[in-house]
């Protein structure tokens, strides 16, 4: 998992074609999925924030995320611990994402993503997203860029 802030993307391996889509992304975009080159997408999400009660962890084995915020704030609840977790949804080869019980005896790591931040998750980084930042919830506007790896 990789958190950093958008001054320095440059210091990251990302096609230029990947790099210029992300950064030309205004508010205006529409909801959806939006197609970059053909071993990468990505989707558009709004949606507002869920209480901490609600979160639940996934997975991805095909693609790379990297998820950023258009508008709002939220915290991502991580883990690179997968051997550790008990599997709740076996793995959707067609969606690609398979979801874990949230443990009840380790903690969590706790990103709070905001506005000129980008979270990369490999595969190990078992993540829940769309968490109430500080509590209370919020609209947020996201977008959740997919990088196939093999």
């Amino acid at each position: 998992m990789i958190l950093d802030d958008f001054k320095n993307i440059d210091l990251y391996n990302i096609d230029d074609k990947v790099k210029k889509f992300i950064l030309n992304i205004d508010e205006e975009i529409k909801a959806g999925r939006h197609e970059i080159t053909d071993y990468a997408y990505i989707n558009i999400d709004e949606y507002e924030t869920k209480d901490d009660k609600e979160l639940k962890l996934e997975a991805h084995k095909k693609y790379l995320d990297i998820q950023f915020l258009i508008k709002g704030r939220e915290k991502v609840y991580t883990t690179d611990d997968k051997k550790e977790l008990f599997v709740l949804e076996e793995y959707n080869d067609k969606k690609d994402i398979e979801f874990f019980k949230t443990p009840e005896n380790k903690p969590l790591n706790k990103v709070y993503l905001t506005k000129n931040k980008f979270l990369v998750l490999y595969p190990d980084d078992v993540h829940a997203p769309c968490i109430n930042f500080d509590g209370k919830k919020e609209f947020v506007k996201k977008a959740i860029v997919k990088i196939r790896l093999s």
